[in-house]
């Protein structure tokens, strides 16, 4: 009994290891890609081995430790969303386990096949739904092979996951052999041909993707301001010299660069609400602080974009006065210097749960105000006209999803501009965490991503996934950045089909697991 549950220590800890160590980690910071394509093993050696409730208990006790290790951060945020999240995950994965666990009973000879399917039917379900988080999926941990990254312009992520997760399962399979490993390889030589025939192709394709030339034919300067700084003290004191601190920021970066076609101010940036809506009563002492930043603006005279929030008025309920508000990014083009200004607005459409968004509550609400921000989602997607091209700008949690930013990619932005604060986390490791996924956008949509964040990584990366300039995090600086762009960039194959790897997964998965319950009914009826 000491030995078996030794046994199954080892294996959970191995397993929760390399799968820590191949994403960004507190103990190496750019993680080691290679573990991921082995993370399975010790998972799958469980599975076959154990009962389904200890395989259950144990994919619980490791959904838990994946995700205390990978995102401890959420501790400074709140603890008991630490252990929510936690405990969700322990759920999510006690079910994967279980799954993983049927389809040796089912599958038999060929179940490293579903079991690969499996696991990645389950890392596109988790991206899904209110409580959808993109945090994890095991494609990220390719973020610094450059090669393999260019897959994902064809199938996305989760067309990555495919081929990082078959390995695992087919090596386990094999060495359940033993002895009759040669007989196993014999059997399975088509599986064999197929996936190098596709890893052999991903790797000529990404290679030569990494050696052609960008094509452009238009150029924009962009400043990417980091300012560092916590303007919700906005609210607690009226002489928090914000404004004073960007003008400070933003003189020295004209005087640097003179030819600046959009400065950029991140998340949250702005903290008046601005936008001076007929609809939203301006307290009289905000009033006087969106005139002052105004001003600033014009003067500057540069297009700016900058992160702020608004209020509108919905309805009356139990005749009181209710109104949504919205996280939004703020495009003031600079052109028409009236007051109220003329400010393009987008309306950030993907909340993060909980901490933005409340289930069944869809306005502005006090009594959730201690755990959630109580946020509406926006609807629309918007782009934002930049002399002779355009850009979307995604705001935060939203550049985390593939399928998010790939909508904006409907109206062919030149570029792709993101504002985000991950300054609350105070971690380094969630911010290169974030940076992964950033990649993978730009690839996705070979556009160029840029990102002003809060605290880091404020960033460019270029349409092959190559970081070109980043800023020290937790510094206030700026960077500014010439982008070579194309006027009307073409969609990419992943911009046509979107994540149908992921979907193709799940339908696999689903009907050959009905089949197969069906058919071994069926069998026992005779």
């Amino acid at each position: 009994m000491i030995s078996e549950v030794l046994i199954i220590s080892i294996s959970l800890l191995a397993s929760v290891f390399l799968f820590i160590l191949s994403q960004p980690n507190p103990f190496i910071l750019n993680g080691i890609s290679v573990f991921a394509w082995l993370m399975l093993i010790p998972i799958l050696f469980i599975t076959s081995r154990y009962s389904t409730i200890v395989s259950f208990i144990c994919g619980f006790i490791y959904g838990i430790a994946v995700c205390v290790l990978y995102a401890l951060w959420l501790l400074n945020y709140k603890t008991v969303a630490l252990l929510l999240v936690a405990l969700y995950e322990g759920i999510l994965y006690g079910i994967v386990f279980l799954f993983l666990k049927k389809s040796f009973d089912l599958f038999k000879n060929y179940s490293f096949i579903i079991q690969c399917l499996i696991w990645c039917s389950f890392e596109y379900l988790r991206t899904l739904g209110f409580l959808g988080v993109n945090y994890g999926v095991i494609g990220y941990s390719q973020w610094k092979n450059p090669v393999l990254l260019q897959s994902v312009a064809l199938f996305g992520v989760h067309g990555l996951n495919f081929v990082i997760v078959f390995p695992s399962c087919f090596i386990f399979s094999l060495l359940k052999y033993r002895d009759k490993k040669i007989a196993f390889i014999k059997k399975h030589k088509l599986s064999i041909i197929g996936y190098s025939t596709i890893i052999i192709s991903l790797i000529v394709y990404g290679s030569v993707q990494l050696n052609s030339t960008i094509k452009t034919d238009t150029e924009k300067t962009i400043c990417l301001i980091q300012n560092n700084i916590n303007t919700s003290v906005y609210y607690k004191d009226k002489n928090n010299g914000i404004l004073d601190f960007y003008k400070k920021l933003i003189s020295d970066a004209l005087q640097k660069n003179e030819n600046i076609d959009l400065m950029v101010l991140p998340e949250g940036a702005v903290r008046p609400r601005i936008l001076l809506n007929p609809e939203d009563s301006i307290p009289s002492t905000m009033h006087q602080d969106v005139i002052d930043y105004l001003n600033f603006f014009y003067d500057i005279n540069i297009p700016f974009v900058f992160g702020s929030s608004s209020l509108e008025y919905d309805s009356i309920r139990n005749d009181i006065f209710t109104y949504k508000a919205y996280n939004i990014s703020c495009y003031l083009d600079n052109k028409t210097k009236t007051i109220p200004a003329k400010i393009d607005v987008y309306k950030k459409r993907h909340l993060v749960p909980i901490i933005e968004k409340m289930p069944f509550v869809n306005f502005y609400n006090k009594k959730f105000l201690k755990i959630s921000s109580c946020l509406s989602s926006g609807k629309e997607i918007v782009t934002f006209p930049l002399q002779d091209i355009s850009f979307c700008t995604p705001i935060c949690f939203e550049e985390s999803f593939g399928y998010d930013v790939r909508h904006f990619m409907k109206k062919h932005p030149s570029f792709i501009l993101s504002i985000s604060s991950d300054l609350w986390s105070k971690s380094l490791v969630c911010q290169y965490q974030h940076l992964a996924m950033e990649i993978f956008r730009a690839v996705e949509n070979r556009l160029p991503f840029l990102r002003s964040s809060v605290s880091g990584q404020t960033v460019y990366i270029n349409q092959k996934g190559q970081i070109v300039e980043m800023l020290k995090p937790f510094t206030s600086d700026f960077v500014t950045v010439n982008v070579p762009l194309m006027r009307n960039p073409k969609r990419t194959l992943y911009g046509v089909i979107g994540d149908a790897v992921g979907v193709l997964s799940v339908l696999v998965c689903t009907f050959s697991f009905i089949y197969k319950i069906i058919n071994k009914k069926g069998s026992g009826a005779k």
